[in-house]
């Protein structure tokens, strides 16, 4: 799709949004920050959208820092931005929906190939969630497609895919550009493999470079954390739910999937051990009940869940009491750093940066990787090698000595 002047996309990025169903208050406040957002871009002699500009108009705008650290309501704005980000990537907005709660519809030229390689891809051991996030990625790129006038297998060429791909680059990170292009490239390998298309495209489609070994995590210290978890007010039921959240995530390294996912018979009071099946991995996890964890839930559940027949541990706190979306729990980790006022400039903010810290700490204990491996519910060590890269005592001690 070529690049739109910043008003003319506004303006279409409105009507998609309509057209998709956007509530009246949704849509009014899409106008109101449009109209800013085109102010602020031309006082930056700025004419056509970045991802870059948008984020940085929030922070200088409306202060968006401090207003999550404050609990304030914001999220609307981010959205609206996300929605032009959307527009100019696909031509199109999907008003999003959790991935597992989306029924996907993909255009007709294109419905039959993809649902049998979502299938194919379920048949040979893919999970569930794997396959709903392939699903999101060939939206994209049939959006993409349809922008160009492109539907049916035949017609796709291999410039039609570099387009696509230079394309994600305004919208997003590398990670989900190496992920959406690896989907789409064993998609039309699938296609050809199987005769849906004539062209074999899949050896002209380079996978974009992402080396996830050469990124150093984020941590934050073992201060920050007892700061996050100190500045936590446990007086109200919300409070003591995310309390037994974020002690559960930085004691015990879970993933917030499995937080979300906890239940009832997961925890063994009397021996006094949690046990469960990792939802990424699908791999049985034992780890102890350590007693603040288990104190922990134990006040959330007598004094701050509300009453419901679900066998979630952790529920919403407003009808309906529902489990935890994991999305949820890395939405609320991210709010009471900022809270908490701890420095998040320049580190990722979600929960998966509290396992990483949690790993850092047990290397500067001296525990060895294999059972922080364990710890973590990683199936190999390799994985956990990433968290080496953090410890810099531990680093030194691997130098090699220079020999003059």
């Amino acid at each position: 799709m070529r690049t739109l002047l910043l008003p003319e996309l506004a303006d279409k990025t409105f009507v998609a949004l309509k057209e998709a169903g956007a509530s009246s208050y949704y849509q009014t406040t899409f106008q109101t920050v449009a109209r800013q957002f085109i102010r602020y871009a031309t006082e930056k002699d700025a004419q056509t959208f970045s991802m870059d500009l948008g984020l940085q108009f929030l922070e200088d705008h409306y202060s968006m820092s401090e207003r999550i650290r404050e609990g304030k309501f914001c999220y609307q704005y981010l959205r609206s931005i996300n929605a032009m980000a959307e527009y100019q990537q696909s031509g199109s907005v999907i008003l999003y929906l959790a991935k597992d709660m989306r029924n996907y519809v993909f255009p007709d030229g294109f419905k039959e190939s993809a649902d049998a390689y979502l299938a194919y891809r379920k048949s040979i051991g893919f999970k569930k969630k794997s396959v709903q996030t392939f699903s999101l990625y060939l939206e994209r790129f049939f959006a993409f497609l349809d922008g160009k006038g492109i539907r049916l297998l035949n017609d796709i060429g291999i410039r039609d895919v570099y387009a696509f791909m230079d394309s994600l680059s305004a919208c997003y990170e590398k990670p989900t550009i190496n992920h959406t292009m690896r989907t789409v490239r064993y998609y039309l390998k699938y296609c050809y493999d199987n005769q849906l298309m004539e062209q074999e495209l899949f050896p002209k489609i380079p996978n974009p470079h992402y080396n996830r070994q050469s990124r150093i995590p984020s941590v934050y210290s073992e201060e920050e954390v007892r700061k996050l978890l100190s500045s936590i007010d446990q007086g109200n039921p919300c409070g003591l739910r995310d309390y037994s959240i974020i002690l559960l995530i930085t004691r015990l390294g879970l993933r917030s999937s499995d937080v979300a996912n906890l239940r009832f018979s997961n925890i063994d009071w009397e021996n006094e051990k949690i046990s469960l099946t990792q939802v990424k991995t699908g791999n049985p996890l034992e780890l102890p009940l350590l007693g603040d964890v288990g104190e922990s839930i134990i006040h959330y559940l007598q004094n701050g869940r509300p009453q419901t027949d679900s066998d979630h541990v952790f529920v919403r706190q407003v009808p309906p009491y529902t489990a935890f979306q994991s999305g949820c729990v890395g939405g609320m980790v991210r709010a009471h750093l900022q809270r908490a006022g701890i420095r998040v400039e320049g580190r990722k903010k979600g929960s998966h940066t509290l396992r990483h810290s949690l790993a850092s700490r047990l290397l500067e204990h001296e525990i060895p990787l294999p059972v922080i491996s364990e710890i973590l519910g990683h199936t190999t060590t390799q994985t956990t090698m990433v968290y080496l890269r953090v410890d810099m005592n531990e680093l030194k001690k691997c130098a090699l000595e220079v020999t003059v």
